[in-house]
C-alpha cells in the first residue's frame, strides 16, 4: 500500500520545486516558470503556485522581484558580504569591507576537524585556502577555509577574477553549489602559535574563534572555516529579523 501525502498541496508544490532546484533543472539566478505556467502544468490554481513561491522564498531558496517574476537565489555580491560578515567597528557600528591577502591554496588530506565538519572519510582530502582579513592594515580576521576535494575539483579559488571575500560566489559560480544556511559556534581563545606568523600578532593573543559550517540546499556540509578574529577594535555582531517587518512597522 502506498503512502498517502496528506500535506497541503502547496506544501507539496513546494517541495516538488525544491527537489527540481536541487537536481538543477533550474540554476542559480535563473528565472522561474511564470505562476499561470506552473499552475497549468500541475493542475493546480495560481493562488497554489503562489504560496509555494512564498513557501520557498522564506526558505530563501527563491527571490520574488514584482513585476519580473520569481528566481533562483543566487549568492549576490551584496548577500554574500552583508549576510555572513559579522564584524562590525566599535566605533561607529559599520561593517567595511576588508582587504583579503591569500596565503595558502592547497589540496591536502583533511584534519579531524575537517573530516566531523564534512563528513568525510579518513583519506579523503579536502580543497583549502588560508587569508588575512585587514582593515587600514590591521589585521581583523585570520580564516582557514576547507572544502571537500571532490566539490571543487580542479577550480582554483580567486581565479575568476571575483573579489577575494565573495567565497560563496565561488561555490556558486564556478563550482555550482548554493548555500542555504550556515552555523556559526563561537568560542573564547587564544592565537595558536603556528599561526601567530601568519597574522603578525603574538602567539597567546586574545581573539575570538568562530567556527562555521556551511550547507548546500540538501543540507550537505560544503564548506567548514576557522576564523581567528580580532575584536580589539571590532565587534561580533548578530542580527534576528522577523519576515515582514519593516521600519516603518
Amino acid at each position: 500500500m502506498k503512502d498517502i501525502d496528506l500535506r497541503p498541496v502547496f506544501v507539496r508544490l513546494a517541495s516538488h520545486i525544491r527537489d527540481r532546484i536541487i537536481h538543477g533543472e533550474w540554476l542559480p539566478g535563473q528565472l522561474l516558470p511564470g505562476e499561470e505556467s506552473l499552475a497549468r502544468e500541475f493542475k493546480v490554481s495560481v493562488g497554489t503556485v503562489r504560496k509555494a513561491f512564498d513557501a520557498l522564498s522564506a526558505q530563501g531558496l527563491v527571490t520574488r522581484h514584482r513585476g519580473r517574476g520569481t528566481f533562483v537565489s543566487r549568492a549576490t555580491d551584496e548577500r554574500a558580504f552583508t549576510s555572513f560578515f559579522r564584524l562590525v567597528s566599535r566605533t561607529d557600528g559599520n561593517r567595511r569591507l576588508p582587504a583579503d591577502k591569500i596565503l595558502l591554496r592547497e589540496r591536502a588530506s583533511a584534519d579531524d576537524a575537517e573530516k566531523s565538519a564534512l563528513d568525510l572519510k579518513p583519506g579523503d582530502f579536502v580543497y583549502r585556502l588560508r587569508r588575512l582579513r585587514e582593515f587600514e592594515g590591521k589585521p581583523l580576521v585570520l580564516e582557514t577555509v576547507s572544502f571537500p576535494f571532490d566539490l571543487v575539483g580542479g577550480n582554483e579559488w580567486g581565479d575568476d577574477k571575483a573579489a577575494a571575500h565573495l567565497v560563496y560566489s565561488f561555490l556558486e559560480h564556478q563550482c555550482g553549489v548554493s548555500i542555504s544556511r550556515v552555523e556559526d559556534k563561537l568560542q573564547a581563545a587564544i592565537l595558536p602559535p603556528d599561526l601567530a606568523g601568519d597574522s603578525g600578532l603574538p602567539a597567546g593573543h586574545p581573539v575570538l574563534l568562530c567556527l562555521r559550517t556551511a550547507f548546500d540546499l540538501r543540507g550537505m556540509p560544503v564548506e567548514f572555516r576557522r576564523s581567528w578574529l580580532f575584536t580589539d577594535d571590532h565587534d561580533y555582531l548578530s542580527e534576528l529579523r522577523w519576515a515582514g517587518f519593516t521600519e516603518s512597522d
